[in-house]
């Protein structure tokens, strides 16, 4: 999965809120993010994900450890 960066948080946050984040926060959301999904990508790397299933909660749940 490519990376978030700063200036996709700044972009998206302009276009979705009209408002824009300082340099500093946008640069520490898109290091979160990039984190969150490296972590999710490492967990569900063997759940296949065609379509989301009916039970989708479920999955999340058992992916989360619930």
């Amino acid at each position: 999965m490519s990376g978030i960066s700063k200036e996709h948080i700044l972009q998206a946050a302009r276009e979705i809120t009209g408002a824009k984040p300082t340099p500093e926060r946008a640069e520490e959301l898109a290091g979160t993010l990039n984190v969150l999904f490296t972590a999710l990508d490492k967990v569900a790397s063997d759940v296949t994900f065609e379509a989301e299933p009916a039970n989708m909660h479920t999955a999340l749940d058992q992916l989360a450890g619930d």
